[in-house]
């Protein structure tokens, strides 16, 4: 007979990735100024996505934050949207806006350059049908973190 202890952790040494799965990468590939209105600044940061399965992976949704030299601007939600295929990799693009009013900013007294610092995760779903059972109950979401800092020449100031 097998005592409760024992079939839990073998249930948890399941859920939690014994069989050879990794999760996606998520890397900031680039961010560049797309736009720049009388009232805000629009930002694209380009995300470089790996599996590193043999299996697909669909991806459920990016949640991140945007922070202006120190100071957060913008907090985004994206759905995932796709399925990164068996050892493939795409790009995806993230869009920020940052108000001029939350940096103190006119469109006239923009900055030549800010430093900026994006953090988020991506949650994804496990292509197992134990972890998708977790995953659709709520009981274990499976996600990885992302962040990239760097600095950014906003074109066109003085």
């Amino acid at each position: 007979m097998v005592r409760p202890g024992v079939l839990m952790l073998a249930v948890l040494a399941v859920a939690s990735g014994c069989d050879g799965f990794r999760a996606p990468t998520v890397s900031v590939m680039d961010v560049s100024l797309v736009d720049a209105t009388d009232d805000a600044l629009a930002l694209w940061f380009v995300m470089d996505l790996a599996n590193p399965n043999t299996a697909a992976v669909p991806l459920q949704e990016f949640r991140y934050t945007l922070a202006i030299d120190g100071k957060e601007v913008y907090a985004g939600r994206r759905s995932g949207a796709v399925t990164l295929s068996a050892l493939d990799s795409r790009q995806i693009t993230l869009p920020a806006i940052v108000p001029y009013h939350a940096m103190g900013w006119t469109a006239q007294t923009l900055p030549a350059s800010v430093d900026y610092i994006l953090t988020g995760r991506l949650q994804y779903y496990a292509p197992r049908r134990l972890t998708q059972v977790l995953f659709d109950t709520g009981t274990r979401r499976p996600k990885v973190p992302f962040s990239a800092r760097g600095t950014l020449q906003i074109s066109g100031s003085d």
